[in-house]
């Protein structure tokens, strides 16, 4: 029988912060991370392991949602207005150059110039295993952090819908602490506007189409980066071995 107060619900939305914070820990400093180790499969092992943790964590704290009668409204929701598809796209993708700036702030305060724009990975080629691992990643936490937790704060725990969002946001940011605090304060801007995006459309499918077209942004950039690095190796190399024929002659 279930708890008639507010213990399980509280329980569970605390149960699923950051769930593929171990998985990402333990790909960067466990056995497959140490010297002479299989980076290309500790790298595999990152790309599948935190979309599989995240909707794993999303499934159970939904089942037991259901379960205990407090599935949020929000999950189902409704259908959005035809504008909002594209509009939140469009905000999707303008979330990356705002993160960008974000993450420029501190180097801009003290007078080094912009950073060079770059692509937090959890590594592994930037190829269609990671394409497939940053697109499901962003379904289970659309689920979790703005169907579940912000439905959970607002129809359930009666927060104001602003609270609510604020909340889930941080939340969601959380999960992104293995990158640094600098990352913590971008997610939670990009998970704010999700948020903000759900409540006023009324709508789970406006912001999850807004954090798939931010990661879909962000792994074309993934690839981009990955090409300049490899066109900068390829230079480096030739550089070397020219190096090398001018010295044997």
């Amino acid at each position: 029988m279930w708890s008639p107060t507010r213990s399980l619900e509280l329980l569970v939305l605390a149960a699923t912060v950051a769930p593929a914070e171990l998985i990402r820990v333990a790909t960067a400093f466990g056995p497959a991370a140490k010297a002479g180790a299989d980076r290309t499969r500790a790298a595999r092992r990152g790309l599948a392991g935190v979309p599989a943790a995240y909707l794993v964590v999303t499934a159970a704290a939904l089942a037991v949602a259901a379960d205990g009668g407090f599935l949020p409204d929000a999950l189902p929701g409704r259908a959005p207005g035809v504008l909002w598809l594209p509009a939140a796209a469009a905000v999707g993708a303008a979330l990356v150059g705002a993160e960008f700036a974000v993450g420029a702030l501190p180097r801009l305060a003290a007078g080094a110039g912009l950073p060079r724009l770059a692509v937090h990975r959890d590594g592994g080629p930037a190829g269609a295993g990671y394409a497939v691992s940053v697109l499901a990643t962003a379904v289970a936490e659309e689920l979790l952090y703005r169907g579940l937790w912000i439905g959970v704060l607002h129809e359930r725990l009666h927060l104001p819908a602003g609270v609510a969002v604020a909340v889930a946001a941080v939340a969601y940011a959380v999960g992104h602490l293995f990158f640094g605090g600098l990352a913590v304060a971008q997610k939670t801007l990009s998970g704010a506007v999700f948020g903000l995006l759900m409540v006023v459309s009324g709508s789970l499918a406006v912001p999850l189409v807004a954090h798939l077209a931010q990661n879909g942004t962000v792994f074309a950039l993934a690839v981009r980066q990955e090409r300049e690095r490899e066109r900068e190796r390829d230079y480096a190399h030739r550089g070397r071995a020219a190096a090398g024929r001018e010295a044997a002659g």
